[in-house]
């Protein structure tokens, strides 16, 4: 049998990326209500790729339980530190969700934040299709970027050389195919959108950006350093008292996980 690549997502075990998503939006208040909903009963809910916790922080309180689960033991540190033992019901889980085993029905919704691109959809997919109960959601969560603003085409010129000065091709068929595959496995049942305005430092915004797979500082190494000052050049004109305004939209899909 194949075994997963393990070595994806790799780059989220480090303690940079980990510091560096602090500087992550929160995910507008609309996205939560409509994951409660899309729950069967207000029980179990399994967070996969929780990264320091998000979405399983803003769900604990109104379910009973969330399996908040990472392979990075860094961002689950970082999860408890910002929850501060808040929400004693979130259960904090060092592992690769395709590892997990559940009870047959046991899960009233698997939600993944920005997360499900790295998981081995063949794997979890069928796994999850059992431990969901009836009337259960897979949820996939996207969409903490800018998305609207008067400097955005400013801000995705310098994205778009610098993905191409490292290399790759912007939205290319790789990235495309990286993002979706794990649809083929998913029988979608509905598509909705929320939108917030975000007021960020620009100094927050620009070290965001390593907080991505694409942009960390062990990766890009000195280019880093150019990198940073390239945005400050092409935002800092649009600040106000060194604040960025800029709508988000965050985008959930949802549907019943397929076993074949």
């Amino acid at each position: 049998m194949t075994q997963p690549d393990r070595s994806a997502g790799a780059e989220f075990l480090d303690g940079d990326v980990v510091a560096a998503y602090v500087h992550r939006p929160d995910y507008p208040a609309g996205l939560y209500d409509a994951l409660v909903d899309l729950m069967p009963k207000p029980g179990r809910v399994l967070d996969i790729g929780t990264g320091p916790g998000k979405i399983a922080r803003s769900l604990a309180a109104r379910v009973e339980e969330v399996v908040a689960v990472d392979p990075s033991a860094a961002m689950l540190a970082l999860g408890r530190s910002l929850d501060a033992d808040e929400h004693p019901n979130i259960v904090w889980t060092e592992a690769f969700a395709e590892d997990l085993t559940f009870h047959d029905g046991s899960l009233d919704l698997a939600v993944a934040g920005a997360a499900i691109h790295w998981t081995d959809a063949p794997l979890l997919f069928p796994k999850l299709a059992r431990a969901l109960s009836p009337g259960a959601s897979v949820a996939i969560v996207d969409g903490d970027a800018p998305t609207a603003a008067p400097w955005l085409e400013a801000y995705q010129l310098v994205i778009r050389t610098w993905v191409e000065r490292l290399g790759g091709t912007w939205n290319g068929t790789a990235h495309v195919a990286l993002t979706t595959a794990h649809l083929r496995w998913l029988d979608v049942e509905g598509r909705e959108s929320f939108t917030e305005t975000v007021r960020q430092p620009l100094d927050d915004l620009i070290a965001c950006q390593h907080s991505r797979a694409t942009w960390s500082r062990a990766l890009m190494g000195p280019l880093a350093e150019t990198f940073d000052a390239d945005l400050r050049t092409a935002l800092q004109g649009w600040t106000s008292n060194g604040f960025l305004e800029f709508d988000r939209r965050t985008r959930l899909t949802w549907g019943w996980a397929l076993s074949v």
